[in-house]
């Protein structure tokens, strides 16, 4: 199934199906980074915009917002809200021959993480390619280490339960289970049976701190331990479930 089939027959349920990182941000460490990155003369592009989520957040900070996505099916949801100052257009995120739309600021929240990492790739150096010289990219993507965390947790939850690593039930990884080693190798687990690519600290720096592009700074937007597990206990506490948070600037 291609991206714009997939979203357009998920539109109907996003509510139910999509994680919404907007609401889980512990610290609001994404509102954080637009206020930072604020301005009122400056055109943001929301990349893979849903049926947004993210634009209550980004509209007051910006003169101008254009919110892309793949699917116009999210795109009619998220028009049921008025904004005066967004403009919304359909777009495969991934092509080669993206419209060269170009704007201040862009954000990208987990947009970059299906199966296929070419598609992937293609996504990120899009987004940074929309960037005017000076601009900022913020980007929100899987963590490969928190990925390894939870399951640090869910095995020492069940060792202070005198379950040994190898009496887990096999439900519990299911993220693992019939995915290939190489897509292993590549990042790519299950999350609710669908293949999610996730990003390691050292993928993302070589990926984003070259070329005409700066890396200047990874950060972590955190989560709730709920947000992994049903009633977790109250020993499993910080460090806490994150996604990746990379801000890159376009300097030249």
């Amino acid at each position: 199934m291609n991206d714009k089939l997939q979203w357009n027959n998920v539109a109907d349920k996003y509510e139910d199906e999509i994680f919404s990182v907007f609401k889980n941000d512990k610290g609001k460490k994404i509102e954080h980074y637009l206020k930072k990155h604020a301005d009122k003369n400056h055109v943001a592009i929301d990349f893979g915009c849903g049926i947004g989520y993210a634009l209550p957040l980004i509209t007051p900070y910006f003169k101008k917002v254009i919110a892309l996505d793949v699917s116009q099916e999210c795109i009619n949801k998220a028009q049921l809200v008025s904004y005066e100052n967004v403009v919304f257009k359909q777009a495969d995120l991934a092509s080669t021959k993206i419209d060269p739309v170009k704007g201040d600021f862009a954000f990208c929240c987990n947009v970059a993480i299906s199966g296929n990492n070419t598609r992937n790739y293609r996504i990120l150096q899009n987004v940074l390619n929309s960037l005017k010289v000076g601009g900022i990219a913020v980007f929100v993507l899987p963590s490969l280490e928190s990925s390894s965390l939870s399951s640090q947790k869910m095995i020492e939850w069940y060792k202070k339960e005198n379950t040994v690593i190898n009496e887990i039930p096999l439900d519990e990884l299911t993220h693992l289970n019939e995915v290939d080693s190489k897509r292993v190798m590549q990042g790519i687990f299950k999350i609710n049976d669908i293949p999610t690519k996730h990003y390691s600290f050292a993928e993302l720096f070589s990926f984003f701190n070259k070329g005409n592009f700066k890396l200047e700074n990874i950060d972590r937007v955190e989560y709730d331990w709920a947000t992994e597990f049903n009633s977790p206990p109250s020993w499993m506490r910080d460090p806490y479930p994150f996604d990746w948070l990379v801000e890159v600037k376009r300097v030249k």
